[in-house]
């Protein structure tokens, strides 16, 4: 039973790698081919979470940085180069110049939209080769893993 369960974990192992470097290649060939090419994955996730975050009521540099587990000073360089580009602004508070929001530009916003379209493409396409029993199996492991690794 031991040698068994060892398998499934090295399976499990190779999966995990296998999925995550799939998808990657997937969101670069789609930013490649689309609007957006001047962005990396990288930058559309910060647009992502600056959007969202946005929309929730956060827009500090700082809870950004939380809500993509970066430092601050990694957020800055990427949000400086996002700014440049057109795809965000950073604005200080008059009232506590230390602290600095930042929003999406309509660029920015459209950029969000396209990514997200990208995802519920992709979700629909894994949605549709699936039983509706394995999509909800699929979607409880799946949620299991994803609370596993936000401890």
């Amino acid at each position: 039973m031991g040698a068994l369960m060892n398998t499934n974990k090295e399976q499990l192992n190779k999966f995990l790698v296998q999925v995550f470097h799939d998808i990657l290649r997937l969101e670069e060939a789609a930013l490649a081919k689309g609007e957006f090419k001047n962005l990396s994955i990288h930058e559309m996730h910060v647009i992502e979470a600056v959007y969202d975050g946005n929309r929730e009521g956060i827009s500090s540099m700082t809870d950004i940085a939380a809500r993509l587990m970066v430092t601050a000073s990694t957020l800055t360089t990427s949000v400086k180069t996002l700014e440049q580009k057109g795809y965000l602004i950073r604005t200080k508070l008059t009232e506590d110049k230390r602290r600095v929001n930042v929003t999406t530009t309509d660029l920015g916003t459209r950029a969000y939209y396209s990514h997200k379209e990208f995802h519920e493409t992709l979700i629909e396409q894994v949605a549709t080769s699936l039983t509706p029993e394995e999509f909800t199996t699929l979607t409880s492991a799946l949620s299991t893993l994803h609370n596993f690794f936000k401890q």
